[in-house]
């Protein structure tokens, strides 16, 4: 390999560092693979439209349409444009939070319910919480 190729290359993440650029990314992939879906990569992360399975069921049973984890996005159906906003606010609501928000979130939820989550109402009007 020339040494041209190694330096443009190193700008680049390897594949394993994209597959879990977050810690609960492996359970957003988890969940996917296992409802029988494939990954697409699409705005900096991977997104899961399952037709089937354990998400589809845990989603739809729940009222929900898609669900983030870290940088894996899992949705019963080919996400709205409204509804890939939404899901992208939550990564980056990840991001700006780090390993604090699931369990912030879990804690949000059962305190409060969806309707009044912080997290939520941050991912669905403006003026956002996280810039």
């Amino acid at each position: 390999m020339s040494r041209r190729w190694r330096r443009s290359s190193a700008a680049f993440p390897s594949f394993r560092a994209i597959l879990v650029a977050h810690h609960a990314d492996p359970l957003g992939h988890a969940l996917g693979f296992l409802s029988g879906a494939r990954p697409r990569f699409r705005d900096g992360c991977f997104l899961y439209v399952v037709d089937g399975g354990l998400a589809r069921l845990v989603l739809t049973r729940r009222g929900f349409s898609a669900i983030t984890f870290g940088h894996v996005i899992v949705s019963a159906r080919e996400p709205t444009p409204a509804i890939w906003r939404h899901e992208l606010r939550h990564l980056a609501q990840y991001e700006r939070i780090g390993l604090a928000f699931l369990p912030l979130y879990l804690w949000l939820h059962f305190r409060r319910g969806y309707a009044r989550h912080p997290l939520e109402r941050d991912a669905a009007e403006a003026p956002r919480l996280f810039p």
